[in-house]
């Protein structure tokens, strides 16, 4: 019999099959697509998140600081591509009386969930050219990694590992100790098994309505980013300061380790959760790209690609923080794994597996 069976093999769904592999147990990790990859973790920006922005004692303030350490651990043995390049929150232009308030704040919460490598720096286009703002917070600590190659080398350590990939699977129905999967040709089989890991992303709430938990919804949240022509001198990230309304961290500037680079992503309600447009005009993100820095025109700016955030609902209500729920017994949700999801991943397939070896056991 199977030990645990995982849907959903995007970074997270693979992460836990990987470790609990790892750890002894017989482990099969099914997905719609074949091969997976084109959802969450396909369109990641691939920013390594250093923790500044959650609250303490959150699950993403203690998933986001010890996954980023897992995860280089990972990038340095399986040789994935990444860099750690540092990131500026800088308060733009025009400023604001409070944009020093804001930052001290930002600063003190990240030093609260233990990010390192943090300071205040004045004037910061004297360092980084281009940069607007009297003001800004540097965060060492922040990084990039290669996404697609991430993902691929993980599902590849996840196969050597002896996870079975079941790929082209469709979850239909599950209960506790089976779940059943359909084919692309129609055929279904159900599989008996130990637990069940929940880590469909978008389809996370469709597959826990069927396990009785119905209070929970996934709304798609799209972000777009437009393909800039050119580069900043100095490989770094660049973010505004972000709303205080939003998981969202505002349009920014980022790289890519292939060398090109990018604005965004905005925040804008998707239609439905396959819905990958771009569909905000160059002049909304031309302006926002203008408050933080300098030298770029229109003509700098053209449709680049989108990505969809899973945000979570409960009851109606947004919910910030990520939810991992176990329900019914065996049965683990991992529901509205957004940003920081990518950094996290490894410290949540962690707590996972200790979970399903812990006194309950599977």
């Amino acid at each position: 019999m199977i030990d645990v069976v995982v849907i959903g093999a995007g970074l997270i769904g693979t992460w836990i099959a990987y470790e609990c592999a790892n750890r002894g147990l017989v482990v099969a990790l099914c997905d719609q697509s074949d091969p997976p990859g084109d959802g969450i973790s396909g369109r990641n920006s691939g920013v390594l998140h250093a923790g500044l922005y959650y609250t303490p004692g959150s699950l993403k303030a203690k998933h986001c600081i010890r996954g980023r350490k897992l995860a280089i651990d990972f990038f340095e043995n399986y040789n994935v591509p990444y860099m750690v390049c540092g990131k500026l929150i800088t308060a733009g232009e025009p400023s604001h009386a409070d944009d020093e308030e804001t930052i001290l704040k930002i600063k003190a919460n990240a030093e609260a969930s233990g990010a390192e490598g943090i300071e205040i720096l004045q004037n910061p286009g004297r360092m980084f050219p281009g940069v607007r703002g009297k003001l800004a917070l540097h965060s060492a600590g922040t990084g990039v990694v290669d996404a697609a190659a991430y993902l691929k080398r993980l599902y590849r350590a996840a196969e050597e590992s002896g996870v079975t990939i079941l790929a082209g699977r469709t979850f239909v129905e599950g209960h506790a100790g089976e779940v059943t999967l359909e084919n692309p040709a129609g055929e279904r089989e159900t599989i008996q098994c130990g637990a069940i890991i929940n880590a469909a992303g978008l389809e996370s709430d469709t597959v826990a309505r069927n396990f009785g938990v119905d209070r929970f919804e996934i709304r798609p949240n799209r972000g777009e980013y437009f393909r800039l022509r050119k580069n900043l001198d100095q490989q770094i990230l660049v973010y505004p300061l972000p709303h205080t309304d939003s998981t969202a961290l505002g349009v920014h500037y980022t790289f890519h380790l292939n060398g090109d680079s990018y604005a965004g992503p905005n925040s804008i309600w998707a239609e439905t959760k396959a819905d990958y447009r771009v569909t905000a005009s160059r002049e909304e993100f031309h302006r926002s790209l203008s408050r933080i820095l300098d030298g770029y025109t229109l003509d700098d700016l053209q449709p680049g690609y989108s990505g969809l955030r899973p945000r979570l609902f409960e009851n109606g209500n947004a919910i910030k923080d990520f939810v991992i729920l176990e329900q019914p017994a065996r049965v683990v949700h991992m529901l509205g794994i957004e940003s920081p999801g990518l950094t996290s991943a490894p410290s949540l397939a962690r707590e996972v597996c200790d979970l399903l070896l812990g006194e309950k056991g599977i």
